[in-house]
């Protein structure tokens, strides 16, 4: 069977002398791997359609029940220029991209996955400032497609003082200082993390709110850092040795890099 399908590029690496195995997130069978053959010839006609966050029109042979499909043709739909070519946004992208790889099971049609995916990588291209919203954003988002939403309520939120609170990490409930886990979640085994006022209000933000008021959030850096550390938190402890690490880790090196190279 022929498909033809909006698809996001999440990896590739070469096969053979000539070709490309690439993953892809496409509207009817979610993840799939596919054979690009040829593709790293000069004259190929998938040009730089088959770099990780290009977002393109794809037609493959599809065959049930086979692991790697045969990619025919790709298109380019949107081009992310700042995405990928600006240095602060590509980890951002490329986070979204190793998440979705992880947590989207491979074969299973997911289409909202795949918008989320799309709206999230937009966001990143375009956005002027706060860019580096959009990950914890897209983190949480994903979780509740993927049926673990936190637990947020409002009057907990607005209950939290100067003090902070905590973060209950099974039903990813937001819960002042001094109450009882026991109140919000059958068992507090499964643990929590203290956390200040301003990080556990801006994780009830990006989990209930579009991503367009999501962005307009400015976070101090210190704030940003104990965030992104409770979404980790939250999402792994659902999704246990799935749950990726690699691009995180280069991205606190860039980071490291460039703040020494500013100090000097």
């Amino acid at each position: 069977m022929i498909v033809r399908t909006d698809a996001i590029v999440l990896h590739a690496f070469d096969y053979g002398e000539t070709s490309r195995i690439v993953r892809l997130l496409t509207r009817p069978h979610g993840v799939i791997g596919v054979l690009a053959r040829g593709a790293r010839r000069p004259t190929s006609a998938f040009g730089s359609t088959l770099q990780p966050l290009s977002y393109v029109q794809a037609v493959y042979y599809h065959r049930p029940q086979r692991g790697l499909q045969t990619l025919k043709e790709t298109a380019h739909v949107v081009r992310f220029k700042r995405l990928t070519s600006e240095i602060e946004r590509v980890p951002l992208g490329l986070r979204v991209l190793e998440v979705t790889r992880s947590l989207v099971e491979e074969g299973e049609a997911h289409p909202l996955a795949l918008d989320l995916v799309v709206r999230t990588l937009e966001h990143i291209d375009e956005a002027d400032a706060n860019a580096a919203n959009a990950v914890p954003w897209f983190q949480l988002h994903l979780a509740s497609l993927l049926g673990f939403a936190p637990d947020i309520r409002r009057e907990d939120v607005e209950a939290l003082g100067d003090e902070g609170g905590r973060l209950l990490l099974q039903s990813g409930a937001v819960i002042p200082a001094g109450a009882e886990a026991g109140a919000y979640e059958m068992s507090s085994s499964s643990g929590g993390i203290e956390a200040s006022r301003a990080a556990l209000r801006a994780f009830a933000v990006l989990a209930r709110t579009p991503l367009a008021t999501a962005g307009r959030m400015r976070l101090a850096p210190d704030v940003r850092r104990e965030v992104e550390g409770l979404v980790d938190a939250f999402v792994r402890v659902h999704t246990e040795s799935t749950y990726p690490e690699r691009v995180r880790q280069v991205a606190d090196q860039l980071d490291a890099g460039l703040g020494r190279q500013d100090e000097a």
